[in-house]
């Protein structure tokens, strides 16, 4: 079995542009881009986005598997409300997925699509 992974990181705009192009000229040549990426312009943006609430929810995700969003707020001892409100984040930057019927009453089932997160921080300019 193939491990899926992300690599998340920080990167300037300049050299998001530059290789955002080149993945769209691998698309456009019919072949796959290198890796399903996730880049922030900087440390404070980064550290807004994925706060160590978030990181620790997709920990436990890929850990305990949790069949509901209430089964996972009952672990992370969070109320259901702000453990969605959460997850809907990390739906919109691509690192959770809700699949229908793990739970009871067909209730949404959180799933990290990855088996492995690599976080890149280069030790210069912005990015220290």
């Amino acid at each position: 079995m193939k491990v899926r992974r992300i690599k998340i990181g920080i990167k300037d705009w300049a050299e998001n542009k530059r290789e955002l192009r080149e993945v769209f000229r691998r698309l456009g040549a019919g072949k796959k881009p290198p890796e399903d990426t996730l880049y922030f312009l900087d440390l404070a943006t980064f550290r807004r986005c994925l706060t160590p609430k978030r990181l620790e929810l997709l920990w436990l995700i890929g850990e305990k598997r949790p069949r509901s969003v209430r089964e996972l707020a009952a672990i992370v001892k969070r109320e259901p409300k702000n453990v969605n409100e959460d997850l809907r984040y990390l739906v919109s930057v691509g690192l959770v997925e809700f699949r229908r019927g793990g739970g009871r009453g067909n209730a949404k089932t959180p799933v990290v699509p990855y088996d492995r997160v690599d976080l890149s921080l280069e030790l210069r300019g912005q990015a220290a």
